[in-house]
């Protein structure tokens, strides 16, 4: 059987997270991207994203077609002794990976709600032994129904 166009896109996004190394011309090396369903493994290489999906809400309808979009959360995770450079470095080097602002459309992730993306630092301390940026970002598609 197929796959929905929402797990397409799902897929997608972390194929394309997964680029985010200095040899592609980004800042941080990341080691692994884990979907919703995976889980990291105690002691695993950092950095590395967790991706999931946050809401998915339906905009417009057509017959059996719906315009959607989805919201997910990117969660990059660094060891205590990262800096906070390297907390901001992950949101630039996330929007640059989706192609944030470029000009020609097979660079830019497809659906991508330019206008949409939050990020929220977490740092290590009391109950925490790791630096969490949580980059949340939009993406519409549309997924058929018949």
């Amino acid at each position: 059987m197929s796959s929905t166009k929402a797990s397409e896109v799902a897929k997608a996004l972390r194929e394309r997270l997964g680029e985010i190394r200095p040899e592609n011309g980004y800042f941080t090396a990341i080691d692994r991207v884990y979907g919703p369903t995976e889980r990291a493994r105690d002691k695993a290489p950092m950095p590395y994203l967790l991706v999931r999906t946050a809401t998915d809400s339906r905009t417009g309808a057509a017959k059996t077609q719906a315009s959607r979009v989805r919201t997910f959360e990117i969660e990059a995770v660094f060891g205590k002794s990262a800096e906070e450079a390297d907390l901001d470095n992950i949101h630039v080097d996330v929007l640059r990976a989706l192609g944030f602002g470029r000009d020609d459309f097979d660079g830019r992730f497809p659906g991508l709600i330019e206008d949409q993306d939050d990020a929220v630092p977490q740092y290590a301390g009391e109950g925490r032994d790791t630096h969490n940026i949580t980059i949340t970002i939009g993406v519409a598609y549309v997924e058929n129904y018949n």
